[in-house]
């Protein structure tokens, strides 16, 4: 869960990760985003304290760090639409030889 809104995200086996919100018209849940960059399964995912940034880890040996862009951010990302962008800022591997299950900040 996202620390203050009500978002959710789930890791997958499909290799991606799902960022969803709840439509508050008809109380159902909508995927909003769709992760794409890991090469294996994403085991586990954890949002930092202000939601702003997501930590995912995979099989495929790798930590990704992902940032939400809002529209007219001030980094001047494009963002088309009226929701949000999560964009891989930064991809950790070669620290592990195996595969990483969980993840967390400190």
């Amino acid at each position: 869960w996202h620390p203050s809104l009500e978002i959710l995200a789930s890791a997958s086996y499909d290799n991606t990760v799902k960022i969803y919100k709840e439509d508050q018209l008809d109380s159902d849940w909508n995927c909003v985003a769709t992760l794409e960059s890991h090469d294996s399964t994403v085991w586990s995912l954890s949002f930092d304290k202000t939601g702003e940034r997501l930590a995912t880890c995979s099989a495929d040996n790798t930590v990704k760090i992902w940032k939400e862009y809002k529209p007219n951010n001030e980094l001047g990302v494009s963002v088309t639409d009226q929701e949000s962008v999560w964009k891989c800022i930064c991809t950790l591997s070669g620290f592990h030889t195996r595969c990483i299950y969980d993840i967390a900040w400190c």
